[in-house]
């Protein structure tokens, strides 16, 4: 007897970017309203929507399409891509940001970390290795989420992870208000990136699911403390102060180590910046004169 083939009918007028669906009409599943889709149904937390995901410079469009997925999963809705390898264009991140093509297709790539940074008043960095002494100690992924979720409140917060291959480096941990790492039973292998992503997206998104009252600490921006730290270095130098081996970065990282130690706010950053700019042009005027008298 001979078998009938099987005939299936593709439409390939659909972007390929978009998974096809093989299924045929007799095997449909009946659709089910959302709230009943899941096991735990839980309401969203309003807070989610005041925190930003950042990968800096992801190497795997795979990568980011599964962090696309994870964003969307846990109720967060910023994405922000810093020099990322071309992923517009690729099947791969496509189909690994299954449901959630909506994040990949308005996440905000951009070439600096500054410009990621803007508006954002709490950065959390991530790390899986043992880093610089002069850095604050990283705390456990769980307790991080608990910051998160009551800074979230009323606050703008960015949780910081590097690329796949280096992570983030001591610099780009420098910035960060507090840094953070998932503990592990064993040294390697680490976590994949979208894995590490999943893992903080869901302690916060667990920790967001308590009450907390807003902080009453008005956080100055990220950006805005890098300003003024690059305001202080160039009084420093203009006074002749020298780091060693004129290292300013080195020195950087101290000077917010000091400064990070109690949080400041954009009216402690007016009041010091009164003092630094006052010497700094008081300087420029003696400098003037004695040009003038020469």
């Amino acid at each position: 007897m001979k078998i009938p083939k099987l005939k299936i009918n593709v439409d390939n007028s659909r972007h390929s970017r978009y998974p096809i669906d093989m299924s045929t009409n007799t095997h449909k599943k009946p659709i089910q309203p959302t709230g009943n889709f899941r096991a735990i149904p839980v309401a969203v937390p309003e807070n989610l929507t005041n925190i930003r995901v950042i990968l800096f410079e992801p190497r795997e469009p795979g990568n980011i399409g599964s962090v696309a997925r994870v964003v969307k999963g846990m109720g967060l809705s910023q994405l922000y891509l810093v020099n990322p390898v071309p992923f517009q264009d690729v099947d791969a991140a496509w189909y690994m940001a299954h449901g959630a093509q909506d994040i990949l297709e308005n996440c905000q790539v951009v070439s600096e970390l500054k410009d990621a940074l803007e508006g954002i008043q709490y950065l959390v960095g991530t790390t899986h290795r043992r880093r610089d002494v002069r850095l604050p100690q990283p705390v456990p992924a769980r307790e991080a989420a608990q910051t998160i979720a009551t800074l979230s409140q009323d606050k703008s917060v960015a949780l910081l992870f590097g690329r796949e291959d280096f992570g983030l480096s001591t610099d780009q941990l420098s910035l960060c208000q507090l840094s953070a790492s998932v503990p592990m039973a064993t040294k390697n292998p680490s976590l994949n990136l979208a894995q590490a992503v999943q893992i903080f997206a869901y302690e916060v998104f667990v920790a967001s699911l308590e009450e907390y009252p807003p902080s009453e600490i008005d956080y100055a921006e990220v950006n805005a403390l890098e300003e003024f730290y690059g305001r202080v270095t160039r009084l420093l130098d203009k006074v002749g102060m020298s780091p060693y081996n004129r290292e300013w970065e080195t020195y950087l990282k101290s000077l917010r180590r000091v400064f990070s130690r109690a949080p400041l706010e954009p009216r402690d950053i007016a009041t010091l910046d009164m003092i630094f700019s006052t010497t700094y042009r008081y300087i420029e005027r003696l400098e003037k004169k004695l040009e003038s008298t020469q």
